[in-house]
């Protein structure tokens, strides 16, 4: 499909479209748009960069009526960052049918017709009846696995189990996991499954694509690098595709400013379109601003023979592995030139990394940080650590994280046993803070908490004689 026209959708949101500069569909809006708005259950791989968050926001702004009031969806995300930049983006599309969208805050009434919030954020809702999903016509989970990876599985299936069972479910995961698929087999098992990541094509034999990564506000002076690099060669021609004209037109615009010759016209030597699929010629530097949409518009941008470099977020890195995995070609991320002055002092930071990975006790650091993995990749975490480490006054005491015990609970899903439940008894019964309780995992006939190991033994005899919900609580460490 060449146009938004074409998925057939309200003449008012291809008109909004076409002012904010979408010219065509992505490969996964093409295939799932019309099939969302239609009311179909959807599940599959989508990750930041497929143009997801579009994809279901004009499905869903396509079926809802806004005439009637309440929640008609509710939209999860992995973290309340990723719930309101996603409230951001759905709030002008919905408005355009005259839909609200309501980023979910704390003690909020509810009344949008499209709820968006955090999995943790819906569920302390939920439990304080400050909303009822009994009318909901779809549920959006965005970023399944990254729920589970953050300890937000049991928030998904207690939140699913409240949906009714005839309402639509539309589920977008970076991938597939164990976890994933049993709730799709337990709630969305004749859902469609997205295909548009798995065409038949031809994989690019001995291609490498360079990418850039990094926050979207720092792209421009790599970019002034290249093209002015590409400029100095003389004859090499460097073309820059962006999502859109009116994109490209504003980046032109910043080039000049910075005193490079850059426009839309073929005479001048740094080339800035939309994306289209047509090749470019070979020996050209082909540069992305933005990480491709799709496989056609990774092909489009002549991989074969030319050198590529694309600019990307750091959440985009998993769509463009997905990509370029399934055309066979080699990615290769690009570096900064790190400062000769800087050499001594950079290998003694590496040196003292080093030793603290082989002689420390890391795991509470990464329990800490596993929340971050869902903003950041591991090695901005790295790098943001690092800087802390090198700026800290080495007069400030350090501040160990507690060790945490795993304990067992005798009680469990078949119980009624809901997390406020285990950490209520917790924390009333032996007067550990909510800041010494780790992870909760919910299983039908037992459950399991981690607490900060200095107080395990407390917690245990706290609860020797305890119930919960009627029942023994039978506290004890949990043995694997």
């Amino acid at each position: 499909m060449n146009s938004f026209a074409s998925l057939k959708l309200d003449h008012s949101l291809v008109e909004y479209l076409e002012q904010n500069g979408y010219c065509r569909p992505t490969a996964l809006q093409a295939e799932a748009v019309p099939v969302i708005a239609r009311g179909t259950s959807v599940v599959g791989i989508a990750s930041a960069g497929s143009g997801k968050t579009l994809t279901y926001g004009l499905g869903v702004a396509a079926r809802l009526d806004p005439e009637t009031p309440g929640p008609q969806a509710l939209v999860l995300r992995p973290t309340d960052d990723g719930a309101a930049a996603t409230a951001d983006v759905l709030y002008k599309l919905m408005g355009v049918r005259r839909l609200t969208t309501q980023l979910l805050r704390p003690r909020s009434t509810v009344t949008g017709h499209v709820i968006v919030a955090s999995s943790s954020a819906a569920l302390n809702a939920l439990e304080h009846s400050a909303i009822k999903l009994d009318n909901l016509s779809t549920l959006v989970v965005d970023g399944a696995s990254a729920m589970v990876d953050l300890g937000a599985g049991q928030a998904l299936e207690t939140l699913t189990a409240q949906v009714p069972k005839g309402a639509q479910r539309v589920l977008l995961s970076a991938e597939l996991t164990r976890e994933v698929e049993d709730w799709i087999e337990r709630h969305a098992r004749r859902a469609w499954r997205l295909a548009y990541l798995t065409p038949e094509v031809e994989p690019i034999k001995n291609a490498q694509v360079d990418y850039w990564i990094a926050p979207r506000e720092l792209w421009l002076p790599i970019l002034a690098q290249v093209v002015e690099a590409a400029k100095q060669k003389g004859g090499d021609r460097c073309v820059v595709r962006c999502r859109s004209e009116r994109e490209a037109s504003q980046l032109a615009d910043r080039l000049v400013a910075r005193g490079l010759d850059a426009g839309l016209d073929d005479a001048r030597p740094v080339q800035l379109e939309r994306v289209k699929e047509d090749d470019v010629p070979s020996g050209t530097l082909a540069v992305c601003w933005g990480v491709p949409p799709d496989l056609p518009t990774f092909r489009a941008l002549g991989v074969a023979g030319n050198r590529t470099l694309i600019f990307l977020e750091p959440r985009e890195l998993a769509h463009l592995q997905q990509l370029a995995t399934t055309l066979s070609v080699r990615l290769k991320a690009l570096r900064s030139a790190l400062p000769d002055e800087a050499g001594k002092s950079a290998q003694e930071t590496r040196e003292q990394l080093r030793d603290a990975a082989m002689t420390r006790d890391l795991e509470p650091y990464m329990i800490l940080l596993e929340p971050l993995l869902d903003e950041y990749t591991p090695i901005q975490l790295a790098a943001a650590a690092t800087a802390l480490f090198r700026e800290r006054s080495p007069k400030l005491p350090a501040q160990p994280l507690p060790a945490w015990t795993r304990l067992y609970f005798a009680v469990g899903r078949r119980d009624g046993i809901r997390p406020a439940d285990l950490v209520g008894a917790i924390t009333g019964e032996s007067s550990v803070t909510g800041d010494r309780i780790g992870r909760l995992e919910i299983r039908d006939t037992h459950s399991s908490v981690e607490v900060a190991a200095s107080v395990a033994d407390r917690v245990i005899k706290s609860l020797a004689t305890a119930t919960i919900r009627g029942r023994p609580a039978n506290v004890r460490v949990f043995r694997e």
